[in-house]
């Protein structure tokens, strides 16, 4: 019997008396490694040859394991009651992507974000264990969450070093706070690897401004309620911003990002990256 514990939403099956087993006896099973890529491609007129014109992931990750109310002490199996089968699903089947992650060698930083389909295991008429199908919301794993904060009075460059699985940028999440200058500003973020150079013009002293998902917000530039426009210091936000989106990333031979912050201000980024786990 496999004693491996596993997170969901920050609760441990353990607190259910969970464990992951197998029902047929048997460790072995099928899944993907979310590894399939789709070329496109064009033959050259006159050629043997074809040219690459996209390259994309088209399947998300997805694999599945059992689980059962075992204890790994006393080394036996019990029956779901219906009432723990309730608490169970509410618990694992939901409508929106929860974290899941492995306690277990070699998974310490990898995490599932992921939504999971759940069916009964029936011995006798009783449920002895449940099979959980999950699907991911991205082609692998990810990494726990990482974060960095620059703080610039004038300009100041740090290097941050991107171990990423997946050659590629990712978005982070940023929160720039504006230092509390006599005038406005214009604040720059600009990483040399991946060539970006995210500006946001006339920046208000002690403006929250917060890019997320390649949206930005400012609290000083509100949406009025059912009208076209805006209220605060900075209502000219979305005419200020470059939509150059800052991004992290690395290259085969390099994954070195030196990264330079222009303007009087506090930058916080927060940010995840592929981990390309086997399962």
């Amino acid at each position: 019997m496999n004693c491996t514990e596993f997170i969901f939403n920050g609760i441990s099956g353990r607190e259910y008396g969970l464990v992951i087993c197998s029902f047929d006896g048997s460790q072995d099973g099928t899944a993907t490694a979310g590894s399939n890529i789709e070329f496109t491609t064009f033959k050259t007129p006159g050629s043997d040859t074809w040219l690459k014109t996209g390259a994309a992931y088209h399947e998300q990750l997805t694999f599945s394991f059992q689980v059962c109310k075992y204890s790994c002490h006393a080394g036996d199996i019990k029956p779901f009651t219906e009432r723990e089968l309730a608490f169970l699903m509410r618990w694992l089947v939901r409508k929106e992507y929860g974290w899941l992650q492995f306690i277990q060698e070699g998974y310490e930083n990898i995490f599932f974000h992921c939504q999971i389909k759940a069916e009964r295991h029936l011995i006798g008429g009783q449920c002895c264990g449940l099979t959980l199908t999950v699907t991911c919301d991205a082609p692998f794993g990810w990494s726990q969450n990482m974060t960095a904060t620059i703080s610039s009075s004038a300009s100041e460059t740090i290097c941050l070093y991107d171990s990423s699985d997946e050659i590629g940028e990712v978005c982070p999440s940023i929160e720039i706070i504006v230092g509390n200058t006599p005038d406005r500003q214009d604040i720059t973020i600009a990483n040399s690897l991946t060539g970006t150079s995210m500006q946001i013009d006339h920046c208000v002293p002690g403006e929250s401004i917060t890019i997320k998902k390649r949206q930005i917000f400012s609290s000083e530039c509100i949406a009025v309620p059912d009208q076209h426009k805006y209220t605060g210091d900075h209502t000219t936000l979305y005419d200020d911003f470059n939509y150059q989106w800052f991004t992290i990333g690395n290259t085969f031979d390099n994954r070195e990002n030196e990264i330079t912050v222009t303007g009087n201000c506090t930058v916080t980024m927060n940010w995840r990256v592929p981990r390309k786990a086997v399962i």
